[in-house]
């Protein structure tokens, strides 16, 4: 009898252990969960009531939200949305350094995003994740945002634009990520002296004729969603990059270099989408190589693909899409004419979703006249 008490004592002991453990524990716990989650942590019991106070990450995703509190139309989701970002913004303690998220994907109130930006400035955010659409005007954020010391992580994506300044002036930030931004210089992150990691996805530039980007201190560049509808004609990127070992791009037309030393460059992933070509599409290769709209379209892509990919000669494993090698295989003559330049190459990685694939002879033999031990792997 005296065993089953102490039995049943045991399990009414460990039913509410969590709520023992400190506070930084119970916060790595909540971290994994949304914000509206983590304020309905108050009616656990008294230990929880203001837990969530304190919490250093604050995650507003709509999607979560509207799930868990949900009416029938949608102004009025966003609506209670909007209200509960400000009360929890009045009623959080005063908590440095923290972190911040806003995940709304559809069209979002600027004063949402703007009164957010204010808070985290104020409050010293260290990381800012906002994923959101205003399709009425590009979002312009507000000026003290870029003045911000303490911000070492950046993601902006807006869909419907987003406006840049001339100058970033993250002097802190390692970490960058901009999303539909707008016709805009690269020279801005020329202001982000500690800028290590910058990926670029979605960007519209159709009145830019050369983009340039400078970042003396960046490893990593990943450049996504790069669409020709999206690019003025002809422009071309020169990329400063002096430390630069990561590459990867991913579009439906190649990038055109007009200036770029990649000595560093150890890892290049490039992904064509060539689904989005058709017989409509001109595509123009520099200088003497131009191949006009009336000539055949998929030797100009292959000109313009070995150029691009030339840029990378120094790198040392070359990831590509089955896309890409496809079209390097429609043109032998191409390939002959300019021989490959990856002497450093030692992983060739070929991208693809089907089991029986093969890699043209002509092509492989393209890659091993320049790298007789190169590896290769699907």
């Amino acid at each position: 009898m005296e065993s089953r008490t102490r039995k049943r004592s045991s399990l009414n002991n460990n039913e509410d252990r969590i709520s023992t453990l400190p506070n930084v524990l119970l916060h790595h716990i909540l971290s994994f969960l949304d914000a509206v989650q983590v304020v309905q942590t108050c009616v656990l019991s008294k230990r929880w009531m203001n837990v969530w106070k304190s919490h250093p990450y604050l995650d507003f995703n709509f999607e979560t939200f509207s799930s868990l509190i949900s009416s029938y139309y949608y102004d009025d989701d966003m609506n209670n949305f909007t209200d509960f970002i400000s009360h929890v913004l009045v009623r959080r303690n005063n908590v440095k350094p923290f972190k911040l998220s806003l995940d709304t994907r559809r069209d979002c109130q600027y004063s949402v995003v703007e009164s957010l930006i204010y808070y985290a400035v104020k409050h010293h955010v260290e990381e800012i994740s906002i994923n959101t659409a205003h399709w009425d005007v590009p979002i312009v954020l507000p000026r003290c945002f870029f003045d911000c010391e303490s911000l070492r992580s950046l993601k902006l994506k807006v869909d419907g634009g987003l406006a840049l300044p001339k100058s970033l002036g993250l002097q802190s930030l390692k970490t960058l990520h901009l999303g539909g931004a707008q016709n805009f210089d690269g020279k801005i992150f020329s202001s982000c002296p500690n800028l290590e990691n910058l990926t670029i996805e979605d960007i519209c530039l159709n009145v830019i004729e050369n983009f340039n980007i400078h970042a003396l201190s960046l490893k990593s560049l990943e450049i996504l969603n790069w669409r020709y509808n999206r690019i003025k004609q002809g422009c071309k990127v020169m990329l400063v990059a002096p430390k630069l070992t990561s590459f990867k791009f991913d579009g439906n037309t190649p990038l055109f270099w007009s200036e770029v030393n990649l000595t560093s460059l150890d890892d290049v992933n490039v992904a064509l989408q060539r689904y989005y070509h058709n017989h409509y599409y001109p595509f123009y290769v520099v200088e003497d190589e131009y191949i006009s709209e009336e000539e055949e379209t998929e030797q100009g892509l292959g000109l313009n693909l070995i150029k691009m990919l030339h840029q990378f000669c120094s790198a040392k494993s070359l990831t590509l899409s089955m896309n890409i090698i496809e079209i390097l295989s429609e043109v032998p003559a191409a390939l002959d004419k300019h021989p490959s330049p990856f002497s450093n190459l030692k992983y060739l990685k070929l991208k693809t979703d089907h089991k029986d694939v093969t890699l043209p002879a002509h092509v492989l033999n393209y890659f091993l006249r320049s790298s007789s031990f190169l590896k290769v792997s699907f």
